[in-house]
């Protein structure tokens, strides 16, 4: 089970639009760390690892000092990949709804519409 935050826009509270956030950490990230950024939709977060990540090489001693340096930041990156992703949608103007846990998207977007739903007395 995975919890997932919701992200919608301003006006707009319902499930069709919202921006579902897997809270856990991005495989994708670790494994390609700042273009895993930009592949998951964080542009801004993912260009400034890369500048990070430039430098690091062009001032840093090139073997295993440089090595260790880009594995730290892959794996910090993909640990906080979720939160960057949030801090981004909250920068174009997504208010932030309430966590959902379920077993994947689709899960937690009805799990949402359920609760979301208006409760009617069966008759």
């Amino acid at each position: 089970m995975t919890f997932y935050a919701i992200w919608t826009p301003p006006g707009r509270h319902d499930v069709a639009h919202a921006t579902l956030v897997p809270q856990r950490m991005s495989w994708l990230v670790l494994l390609l760390g700042w273009p895993g950024l930009l592949a998951r939709g964080c542009p801004i977060a993912g260009l400034m690892a890369g500048g990070v990540a430039l430098v690091a090489w062009a001032v840093m001693p090139h073997g295993l000092p440089l090595l260790v340096v880009l594995a730290a930041m892959h794996v910090l990156l993909a640990l906080c990949a979720a939160d960057l992703r949030g801090w981004e949608l909250g920068l174009r103007g997504l208010t932030p709804g309430p966590v959902v846990m379920a077993r994947d998207a689709d899960d937690a977007r009805l799990r949402l519409m359920h609760a979301a739903a208006p409760s009617t007395p069966i008759a």
